[in-house]
Order: structure tokens, then sequence, then C-alpha cells
């Protein structure tokens, strides 16, 4: 049986800390999806200690209508960061395309 490899993209849009934090963007594509997120992993004694945000955007692929996920990451690369996330999904509603969003907050013991 021979195991197709599929090469699926992954770019990052920021991907910077400073003393409290360690911030990164990304879009990213599986075999059936493409999601864009912005983390925020604060360092130990900072924010809440051991708190992660993640807050993203998810589209199915096969729902794009023939938008390409070059035209989301210019699209997103040419939108100030902190307008991303809403402007994103104001393009997304404006061309009826569906998609799941969400802000994830989670407790990470190891830190």
């Amino acid at each position: 049986m021979q195991l197709e490899l599929f090469e699926y993209r992954r770019d990052y849009l920021l991907d910077s800390e400073n003393q409290i934090a360690h911030f990164y963007d990304i879009l990213k594509e599986t075999e059936d999806t493409i999601s864009y997120a912005e983390h925020i992993d604060p360092k130990k004694g900072y924010a809440i200690c051991g708190m992660e945000y993640e807050e993203y955007v998810e589209v199915k692929k096969k729902l794009l209508g023939g938008l390409t996920y070059d035209q989301i990451l210019n699209y997103l690369k040419n939108t100030k960061k902190e307008d991303r996330l809403e402007k994103y999904k104001t393009l997304l509603k404006f061309r009826n395309i569906p998609f799941d969003a969400d802000l994830f907050t989670w407790h990470n013991d190891d830190i």
C-alpha cells in the first residue's frame, strides 16, 4: 500500500514575544478546512498564570465558493493585525461563506 503525503500549508502572520507573552497568528489548512487563529500564551507570572488563549475562524474548503488559500492569506497580510479577525469574518459573511468561530481559554498546568 502506498501512502500519499500531501503537504498542507501553514503560514505565520505574526510570531513575536515580549516579557509578558508569546503571540502568534497562523493561517493553516487541513484536508477539509482552512483556519486562521490568533494565539496568546502568557508567560509565567503574567495574566492568569497557565491560561492560554486562542481565537479562531475555520472554514470548510468545499464551502469557499472559489476563494483560495492564497487569497485569504493575502487578505489577512494586508489587514492590520488588530482588525484581522473581524474583517475576515466580515469578508466571509459578505461572500455568504459559513464559518465556525470561537475563543478558547484553557488552563495549562505545566506552566
